[in-house]
């Protein structure tokens, strides 16, 4: 039985020969991974666009502030009738002045008019200052938006990153099981011509074949799937992607140096976005608040006139009305409060107050969420250490069982169902491992993700890795 082809070597070959490993391909480190993914994915894009607005927002209600100031200037050609009485103002009936006389008349006058007027609401007990905080909130939320969707591609770069870890690995093992189920087949065979053995072990050694190439396509199909979707994320090629499998020998060092008094961290992207939001909510009930206080407003206003009609009612030759003739001015000082809007106050008070609790609810909740995951990731930390010490015992073991049950078959001491049965316990243990791996790798990332570290466990995993 030609067992000392490596994995390595089958992998090549199967490269050469199916042409669905991307073996020529260099491979992606997992901080690059994620550097790419940050760069180029149009979701992030997205969410600092909107910081960006929230900054320009926050500017323009500092600017509220300002005064408001309008200048403009009217000629105009008409009559000029007009009776006593009043109306509320109508903006489609023209203001008509003066003319007032008991008859009609179509003579058509000229007139002119210029105007400057000035309101600055110069002090709302706190209204102004109010609103500009919550902007300034506001925008710390869509910022803390855009850190936690940053958070998220990262965790979601790691965990694609550790499934293309698990399948690539899976893959080796699958062809390590080809090579040794088609040794197994070729001796079987040699000895079933011999007429050694019965007919149906070789038939029953194909079946084993063909079912390892089975499941080397199920795990091809899966590792493409992942690479795919990395793909997507980092902007690449999906088949120049592949892993870096040196990873995996700093593996048990970061394990024993995780920290058991690891804590969730204030500083958490899921918690800065839901402090922040909840910040908002607070900031806006002062809105509500102080935006039903009194407002105390400077008002000023000056404008001039001119009319080709004479204060006695005696029409003056038609271009004498472009000019000015009177001039006035009016400066003052108002003070509004709308007593009947308490009420609708009170109201809006009460549903900001159900939002606040609702954003303090569900920070509360976010840390509880959290500091579960650390948790859970500390004890899985801990079995995964156990199981990686035990590992190697059943990886030998079902290495030596699949030895010395190929020997005895080929002495005849043994049946070929029991040689079957010794390399599925082989691929089961080998399988084991793996799947032993990829639980320590998604242990370590989520206590990095809870405790707010994952830059830093991205770092001493390259340093590991050395």
């Amino acid at each position: 039985m030609r067992c000392n082809i490596t994995a390595g070597t089958w992998v090549i070959l199967l490269c050469l020969v199916i042409g669905f490993v991307p073996c020529s391909f260099a491979q992606l480190p997992l901080q690059q991974a994620i550097t790419l993914t940050l760069q180029h994915y149009p979701s992030l894009k997205v969410k600092k666009s909107l910081s960006e607005a929230a900054g320009a927002h926050t500017t323009d209600v500092k600017h509220q502030w300002w005064p408001s100031m309008k200048v403009l200037d009217e000629v105009n050609a008409g009559t000029d009738n007009g009776i006593y009485g009043s109306y509320f103002p109508m903006s489609t009936i023209p203001s008509t002045s003066g003319g007032i006389r008991e008859d009609n008349r179509s003579a058509v006058m000229s007139g002119n008019i210029a105007l400057a007027q000035m309101q600055w609401e110069v002090y709302n007990f706190g209204a102004y200052r109010s609103k500009r905080e919550e902007a300034l909130q506001q925008q710390k939320v869509y910022s803390a938006d855009a850190d936690i969707t940053a958070n998220d591609l990262t965790v979601s770069v790691i965990q694609d990153y550790i499934r293309m870890l698990q399948y690539y690995a899976l893959m080796r093992i699958q062809a390590d099981n080809i090579a040794r189920t088609k040794s197994v087949q070729q001796a079987v065979t040699v000895i079933v011509l011999h007429g050694l053995k019965p007919g149906v072990d070789s038939s029953i050694a194909a079946a084993e074949l063909s079912k390892a190439r089975l499941n080397y396509l199920d795990m091809q199909n899966g590792y493409n799937q992942v690479r795919m979707h990395l793909g997507v994320l980092t902007g690449l090629d999906s088949t120049a992607i592949q892993p870096d499998t040196l990873y995996n020998r700093g593996l048990l060092q970061l394990l024993e140096s995780a920290s058991d008094t690891a804590a969730v961290q204030p500083e958490h992207p899921a918690l800065q976005y839901y402090n922040a939001l909840f910040n908002q909510q607070k900031k806006h009930e002062d809105v509500i608040r102080k935006d039903a206080l009194p407002k105390v407003s400077l008002m000023a206003a000056g404008w001039m006139r001119g009319s080709s009609t004479q204060y006695n009612d005696i029409n003056k030759p038609f271009l004498s009305g472009i000019g000015y003739s009177r001039y006035n001015y009016l400066a003052g000082v108002s003070v509004a409060y709308n007593f009947t809007d308490i009420g609708h106050t009170r109201d809006k008070m009460r549903e900001q107050r159900i939002r606040t609790q609702a954003a303090e609810n569900q920070l509360e909740a976010s840390h509880t969420l959290l500091d579960n995951q650390l948790m859970q990731a500390q004890i899985d930390i801990r079995t995964s250490m156990d199981k990686l010490l035990e590992m190697p015992a059943q990886l030998n073991a079902a290495r030596a069982a699949a030895m010395q049950k190929m020997a005895l078959y080929k002495g005849g001491l043994t049946n070929i169902i029991e040689v079957t049965n010794a390399l599925y316990v082989l691929n089961r243990a080998e399988t084991d491992l793996v799947q032993t791996h990829n639980a320590a790798w998604q242990a370590l990332f989520m206590q990095a993700f809870a405790s707010n570290h994952i830059q830093q466990l991205v770092q001493n995993l390259e340093s590991a890795k050395k």
